[in-house]
């Protein structure tokens, strides 16, 4: 196999081998490279400077090992590199705690996301989701990571590999990038996958990488499975910076909440979960843009499961002792999501659910979390009134985030006859789950 370098210049071959005896992969890599002169200053997308000198080396390495073997001892050794590199291996862990996994996740580079975290993968996995976890390694730690769900697509043979928001790597190294995805191949091929499916959060701008990822085989999805555009705040500011970022209908509505005598408590999981899910029920049926495409089973599993793995939590506005709003988040590492939120009828005026979002914000910041995903919002193209989701935009541009906006969902295709067959019959499959079990695929 052969393939070019994200940087202008280098050729590079492949040969992988597959050593038995220790159950490895080992991917041998031959180069043909310019080695830049800097004598300039502009640069380029590629990080190529425009005026540099150029002068061709050859070299040949034994770059990246593969390991398949289960358990979560260290990858076979190889020979090192002929040239003074510390080569990089992707491993399957079969073997792993909730610590360890999680911990790897939170130190991997951008810290991670919460449906790659461990209890997610063990949810999907009641739901015939199968976890794989891979690893990026160099020097015996890890670097970077990614929890693929496996999926039998029958009646298309096959299974499907899904990286949900993920995965996370060290996107600026090539190499490690390239030596990650060289063990998903391996690990795809064992597993009869005719598509993998990754969903990076990755920025569009980040070309370089977008163009890595194509070079790899990776084209744009059908579908983006996520909302690929969030809006994310800060929340390594002080409450006043905080405060003073908000638009200021947000920051009066706040008050006016505060004054009224709102208050935001967390209140015991089944206490609380029968009255929210009435409340998502009714606001599907009053809201437009507020559609419910889970059952009630699923939504009260999965927030049951987050809870009870310390990373899910409901919280409600309440006055004079009753209920007004609600929202549920998820947390990972030193950040979390805004996943689901609701409220009644009742006092609409009172504005409980700024008041909540500001006091969820404060009890984030109390527990060292920095970073405050508000998920959803509409793509750059739609951000005008006729966007369904125009009024969630309105509310939390509010709060002072930034708008962010990543790749989306990027598929793989590893069998390219099955693959196709999957691409083509894929809109139809989401159809027949959703009206067999009233639930969405992913």
């Amino acid at each position: 196999m052969g393939g070019n370098c994200a940087v202008w210049g280098v050729r590079r071959h492949y040969i992988i081998v597959y050593v038995p005896e220790t159950k490895s992969i080992i991917v041998y890599t031959g180069c043909r490279e310019k080695v830049v002169k800097r004598t300039g200053a502009g640069r380029n997308t590629g990080g190529v400077r425009w005026n540099d000198l150029y002068q061709v080396r050859e070299y040949q390495e034994i770059q990246r090992t593969v390991a398949v073997n289960g358990g979560a001892s260290s990858a076979t050794k190889v020979r090192s590199p002929l040239r003074d590199t510390t080569p990089y291996t992707t491993r399957e862990i079969r073997s792993v705690t909730r610590a360890e996994w999680d911990g790897w996740l939170w130190d991997s580079p951008g810290g991670g996301h919460v449906l790659q975290s461990y209890e997610w993968g063990e949810f999907k996995r009641r739901l015939s989701w199968r976890p794989i976890r891979l690893v990026l390694e160099r020097d015996g730690e890890v670097v970077g990571l990614g929890q693929f769900l496996v999926y039998n697509t029958a009646p298309v043979p096959g299974v499907l590999m899904y990286c949900t928001k993920g995965p996370w790597l060290p996107w600026d190294d090539e190499e490690a990038v390239r030596t990650f995805f060289e063990g998903v191949r391996a690990i795809a091929g064992r597993e009869g996958v005719h598509t993998v499916k990754i969903e990076p959060e990755v920025l569009e701008q980040q070309k370089y990488v977008k163009a890595l990822l194509g070079e790899i085989g990776f084209r744009k999805s059908r579908y983006d499975l996520n909302l690929k555009t969030t809006l994310v705040v800060d929340l390594s500011l002080s409450e006043e910076d905080l405060l003073a970022r908000m638009k200021s209908k947000t920051r009066y509505n706040i008050r006016l909440a505060a004054r009224k005598g709102v208050e935001v408590v967390e209140p015991e999981f089944e206490e609380g979960w029968e009255t929210f899910y009435e409340w998502m029920k009714a606001t599907s049926e009053r809201k437009e843009d507020y559609v419910l495409r889970r059952p009630r089973d699923y939504l009260r599993s999965v927030m049951r499961a987050m809870h009870d793995a310390g990373q899910g939590h409901l919280f409600f506005a309440k006055h004079e002792g009753t209920p007004l709003a609600g929202m549920y988040v998820f947390t990972s590492g030193n950040k979390y999501w805004y996943m689901y939120g609701a409220s009644s009828d009742e006092k609409r005026n009172l504005k409980p659910n700024y008041l909540l979002q500001w006091e969820v914000m404060r009890w984030a910041r109390r527990r060292g979390l920095t970073h405050y995903d508000m998920v959803g919002v509409p793509k750059a193209e739609y951000l005008d009134v006729s966007s369904s989701l125009w009024s969630v935009y309105k509310f939390k541009e509010g709060f002072g985030g930034e708008i962010v906006d990543s790749l989306g969902c990027l598929d793989l295709p590893v069998k390219q006859a099955h693959a196709a067959a999957w691409y083509k019959f894929e809109p139809v499959y989401y159809r027949l789950y959703y009206k067999l079990k009233n639930n969405v695929f992913y």
